[in-house]
């Protein structure tokens, strides 16, 4: 069953993955805005670091995250961290450039590839534009991830990263909600997003889905104005502060490749022992029925068991800087 196929879908369904929506524009905005301030503290090696750690995320993409997500060694998974890796790789050119000229570029070929989209099959250039899927010589290419308009997103972070983490938190909030009603706007007028919604046959609350789902494969002006507008809300309010839940939250990010590396594998190896004792198989039926507590429970439990683990880590990294491959990880 698809989340956001609103002829079975139901709303919780719908939500639970609408929100996940808000990981991958915040991971690649958040590390264009990392990588300008490190540029700022270590402008001397800051090409070849953009280029050595892009490598190094391309990499592990295509060997150990390709491979937990299916455990198949003739899968390759373009996914995330391909989206991140190379971003960091197509940054080098913009060392020591001017940001407002990287904000421009980033916000100009957005909207230009919205409004004069390149044509399917383009020679060259198709697979970095929009997701793609491949069979070749026996081995499954799956690029839900297109490379370029992500790294646009990133060459943003890059732009306004300065500013960020030097603005008042009223001004980052006020930026969030300019872009998050901006693209509602947008969206009501059925601009900048190719999937149009409409009123929809089961009634108000499936209208209100359809107006809400949003086009991240490749990712759309509005689907990127939302999800940005919403991270850059949090990141000035609730994510702002001393709680306990800010504190444990700013442990996972300080460790972010870690868990990710760790989390696909722990969650398929708990997946697979969930189907086999229910269906005696390693996966779960399509035809079995969702469950929206299972979801959210299963969520929770990856999380509670990685939290001690990334403490862990978190400390160890702290602890031995002296063990140069532990910031690769």
């Amino acid at each position: 069953a698809s989340p956001t196929d609103l002829d079975t879908t139901t709303p919780a369904f719908f939500f639970v993955r609408w929100l996940t929506h808000l990981c991958a524009p915040a991971f690649v905005l958040l590390m264009g805005v990392g990588a300008a301030l490190r540029e700022q503290r270590h402008p001397g090696d800051q090409r070849q670091f953009l280029l050595t750690r892009g490598l190094w995320l391309v990499f592990l993409e295509l060997t150990w995250v390709s491979f937990c997500w299916t455990w198949s060694p003739t899968f390759f998974h373009f996914g995330v961290l391909w989206a991140l890796g190379g971003s960091m790789v197509l940054l080098v050119p913009f060392v020591g450039r001017s940001r407002r000229v990287a904000v421009g570029l980033a916000v100009g070929l957005t909207t230009l590839l919205a409004v004069c989209p390149v044509p399917a099959d383009t020679l060259g250039v198709d697979g970095l534009l929009r997701p793609g899927h491949a069979d070749v010589f026996g081995l499954t290419l799956r690029a839900p991830y297109a490379l370029i308009p992500w790294f646009l997103v990133a060459l943003a972070g890059w732009g306004i990263g300065p500013w960020l983490a030097g603005a008042r938190r009223s001004r980052v909030a006020l930026l969030g909600l300019g872009l998050l009603i901006g693209g509602l706007v947008l969206r009501a007028l059925h601009l900048g997003d190719g999937d149009l919604w409409g009123i929809h046959g089961r009634g108000a609350w499936f209208t209100t889905l359809d107006f809400l789902s949003l086009s991240k494969y490749p990712p759309s002006p509005v689907f990127l104005m939302v999800m940005t507008g919403l991270n850059l809300v949090l990141l000035a309010g609730p994510m702002h502060g001393d709680s306990a839940v800010v504190r444990q939250l700013q442990v996972f990010g300080r460790v972010p490749l870690f868990y990710y590396l760790v989390h696909i594998p722990l969650a398929h190896i708990l997946g697979n022992a969930l189907s086999i004792a229910i269906y005696g198989q390693p996966s779960i039926p399509e035809s079995a029925p969702v469950s929206i507590a299972l979801i959210v429970g299963a969520t929770a439990v990856v999380v509670a068991i990685l939290t001690p683990v990334s403490r862990a880590w978190d400390r160890l990294k702290r602890q031995r800087r002296d063990l140069w491959f532990l910031r690769y990880l």
